[in-house]
């Protein structure tokens, strides 16, 4: 019959499926809970609830003379929609074991359980304190080893599919090395070649100076530690082309953190000579601005020369994300049929501009959330896939900038 019809569409309002770019790992030393918690085994908490229910709360560390409660309840500060597969294993556990790709009892079991969920990896180091009798000896031997092992770890978790950035504890960073090795051998973190690795050596410093013995006779058993939790809720929290030091929108004052330090001193007790050294020596830290309250992370640097494309964490989230979504959209066309040119051999057009279509859609969403500046994919069709049985696809994306360094020219003028 005659009739008006309307059709009712979905989609205008935009609304996309959670990209899971805020899910992420934490593993730690620490002590099991009666009937609550297990070490080795792995736990999903979304709230500082969740991690209250396992038995890991401010008492746990005092007692334990560990930070596993401090890191979370960091991570939830920051960032309250945080999503955290947590796993702690035994005290003995040594920092770079902890990441080894090679045992499947630690970070890597975490991995696997997560199902490639997880996009950042946070790592805190806890050994037993309980013999530590006076201020801990800065000592970056075990923090060396876990670069190592972790950045090891980062390839073979991109080898098998899931790529991902890890966050590590510089545990006992020495804030007195010069870059000229005047005291000791320096850790110049961008010599380290660990692109996938970044080091957090930034900390409260109510939390780095708490007392485990008398006003007289001080026992600083935390000085060593650095808010790695801290920096795994700004990075779960931004989108994955920022920077973490964007003053406009990362301000991490709050909480345990009131005062900024590094190796138990106040950031205004170092001089700014020595903060620019930890600075070039690719170290992640707080810091604070002139004229601006709050406290703000200075940059977000990998353990890698600057001059390379995975410098900086948001590159590497960037490109991990676009490497997941490009895998997605070409994972069913695997062992599929190809048409080719019956002239040439070389692959069909309507064969190229469906791949590139697919390609296209895959980076669409990084697109719209001005993640990226442009995307393009080319696919060549002058290829011989009947005797390779290869088909070559090329990506290219052109990243957002950082606004690093702001340069502003001032000066009087005479309106006459």
């Amino acid at each position: 019959m005659n009739d008006v019809r309307i059709i009712k569409k979905t989609g205008g309002l935009g609304r996309r499926a959670d990209s899971g770019d805020a899910i992420s790992g934490f593993i730690a030393n620490g002590v099991a809970v009666a009937d609550k918690l297990d070490l080795g085994t792995v736990y999903r908490v979304k709230s500082i609830d969740d991690v209250l229910a396992l038995g890991i709360d401010a008492k746990y560390d005092s007692t334990n003379e560990v930070l596993v409660f401090e890191h979370l309840n960091e991570v939830f500060r920051i960032n309250p929609n945080a999503d955290v597969f947590l796993m702690l294993v035994a005290q003995t556990v040594g920092f770079d074991a902890m990441v080894l790709k090679t045992n499947e009892s630690y970070a890597k079991k975490l991995l696997i359980d997560a199902e490639g969920k997880i996009k950042q990896l946070a790592v805190a180091y806890n050994p037993d304190l309980s013999s530590v009798s006076a201020t801990p000896t800065a000592d970056t031997t075990a923090l060396k080893a876990a670069i190592t092992a972790a950045q090891d770890l980062v390839k073979d978790e991109y080898a098998k599919h899931r790529p991902l950035h890890v966050l590590l504890e510089g545990k006992l960073w020495d804030n007195t090395v010069t870059l000229d090795g005047s005291n000791k051998d320096p850790l110049n973190l961008k010599l380290k070649n660990a692109e996938g690795v970044s080091v957090m050596i930034g900390q409260s410093h109510s939390v780095a100076t708490v007392n485990f013995g008398t006003p007289e006779a001080p026992i600083h058993k935390f000085i060593g530690y650095a808010a790695v939790g801290a920096l795994l809720g700004t990075v779960s929290a931004a989108a994955v082309n920022e920077n973490i030091g964007w003053v406009k929108k990362f301000n991490v004052y709050g909480g345990s953190l009131t005062d900024a330090a590094i190796e138990g001193k106040l950031l205004t007790e170092i001089s700014s000579g020595d903060i620019e050294t930890q600075h070039g020596r690719g170290a992640i830290f707080y810091t604070t601005h002139a004229g601006k309250a709050g406290i703000y992370f200075n940059d977000s640097f990998t353990c890698t020369e600057e001059t390379s494309d995975f410098a900086f964490i948001e590159n590497n989230r960037v490109m991990n994300k676009a490497v997941r979504a490009i895998r997605q959209a070409l994972l069913p066309r695997l062992n599929s049929p190809v048409l080719v040119d019956q002239e040439t051999g070389f692959l069909s057009p309507a064969v190229v501009k469906s791949i590139e279509m697919d390609g296209r859609k895959a980076l669409e969403e990084l697109l719209s959330n001005q993640e990226v500046s442009g995307i393009d994919v080319y696919v060549n069709p002058e290829q011989n896939i009947l005797s390779t049985s290869e088909l070559l696809v090329s990506f290219e994306i052109v990243p957002t900038g950082t606004a690093r360094t702001i340069t502003a020219t001032i000066g009087f003028k005479n309106p006459f």
